[in-house]
Parts: C-alpha cells; sequence; structure tokens
C-alpha cells in the first residue's frame, strides 16, 4: 500500500488546486523560488514549511508576519500533521492536508494443488495458472485489388515473347514457300558448289564437259 501525501487548497487565490509533498522539504511562500508559491499579501515571501521527520510530516512556521495555524492553534513549534488537518496561513489562505491510500496491484499469482497419486503411486503437481483475458478477434476484410491495378497474370502474359511456331503461323504463305525455296537452293545447289570449289574437284566431276566447252582445260 502507498501513502501520498498532499495539500488542497480551500481558501485563497486557487481554490481546489492540489500540491503534492512529494519532497521531504516542502517550503510555503510568497516568493516565486517556492516550492508552494501562494500570490496573497498577507503570505510572508517564506511563511512556512512541511518536512518529513522518522517517516512522518511536520508543520513548521518560519516566522511569518501573519503567522500560520494549525486547525485552528497558532503554530510556534513543529507540529505533526495529521490527515485531514486544516492549515491557516495568515487570515485567507486554507491548506488542508490529505493522506491518500492507493493500493498497490499485485499480478495473480501461480496457484499449486497438492500431489496427487495416480493409480501408479507417483506424485503429479497441478498449476493452475490464473485465466487469460481473451480478446475478441478481429474481422479482417480481405484486400481487393484495386481497380487500376491489373492482375498480375495479365501482364506477364502480355510480356511473355511469342514463339517461332506462333510466328510462322502468322506469316503469310507466300513467303512461307519463299523462305522453303531459298533453303533449298542453299543446301542442295550453293553449298555443294561451295564444297567443290573449296575441294577443287572440278575437273574430277565435270571434267568430260569441261573438254567439250573448251579442248585441254581439264587434263
Amino acid at each position: 500500500m502507498t501513502l501520498i501525501n498532499k495539500l488542497i487548497m480551500k481558501s485563497g487565490p486557487e481554490v481546489g488546486k492540489i500540491y503534492k509533498l512529494d519532497k521531504d522539504e516542502f517550503i510555503i511562500g510568497r516568493e516565486l523560488i517556492n516550492d508552494l508559491i501562494i500570490s496573497d499579501p498577507e503570505i510572508s515571501r517564506k511563511h512556512a514549511r512541511v518536512f518529513v521527520k522518522n517517516n512522518k510530516l511536520y508543520l513548521e512556521d518560519l516566522s511569518s508576519t501573519n503567522g500560520t495555524f494549525q486547525s485552528g492553534k497558532r503554530v510556534n513549534k513543529p507540529v505533526q500533521l495529521k490527515s485531514g488537518d486544516l492549515i491557516n496561513l495568515g487570515k485567507s489562505v486554507v491548506l488542508e492536508f490529505i493522506v491518500e491510500e492507493i493500493e498497490e496491484i499485485k499480478p495473480a499469482l501461480e496457484v499449486v494443488e497438492k500431489p496427487v497419486k495416480d493409480s501408479e503411486g507417483t506424485e503429479e503437481l497441478k498449476v493452475v495458472k490464473p485465466a487469460e483475458e481473451k480478446l475478441p478477434a478481429k474481422k479482417v476484410n480481405p484486400l481487393k485489388p484495386s481497380k487500376k491495378e491489373k492482375p498480375l497474370k495479365e501482364h506477364t502474359e502480355k510480356k511473355a515473347t511469342p514463339s517461332v511456331k506462333d510466328k510462322l503461323k502468322n506469316m503469310p504463305t507466300w513467303l512461307v514457300v519463299l523462305l522453303i525455296t531459298l533453303l533449298f537452293l542453299l543446301v542442295f545447289c550453293v553449298l555443294p558448289l561451295l564444297i567443290i570449289e573449296w575441294t577443287n574437284q572440278w575437273c574430277n566431276l565435270f571434267g568430260t564437259f569441261f573438254n567439250q566447252i573448251q579442248p585441254g582445260v581439264c587434263p
């Protein structure tokens, strides 16, 4: 359990304002360097202080002009504060001292049950864990493809290059016949002539023909 000490202004320039006493010494007065600044002409520059001693809070008057009072009694020496005490500073400022108790939230501990013997005589420990809160599952809407974006399959089909068969199918018939004719001439006419020329077989193959045209050309 945690104790929180605080002062609540009941009368004065800032009624209802709460000041937490989170320091070992808390100076009250009119000066700007004080911990609790009260802008009132009846308040001295350093009017009073609240301090901790032996884990208890005390109120002390700092030789103020208009005096410090605890529950109607003038404070001449440090007095211990109790929750609910009213502190009068001069005639116009009233502070209430409050001690608030806050319970600390401790995590749930695991409960270990007594060992239970099974049919074989062995002992088993059962650990009961605190129930976990399950959050309701949220429905997730599937992402719909944007109208502007086309499926990937369409892009790949457009980018795919046509095969040779597709090209031949798309070619006109006369062009196909022309290509076949040129290929035939290349294989059966031009290529054999080149081989004969490279191997110098003209006279061996066509010697009689050349001698009839020009005698003595081929031996």
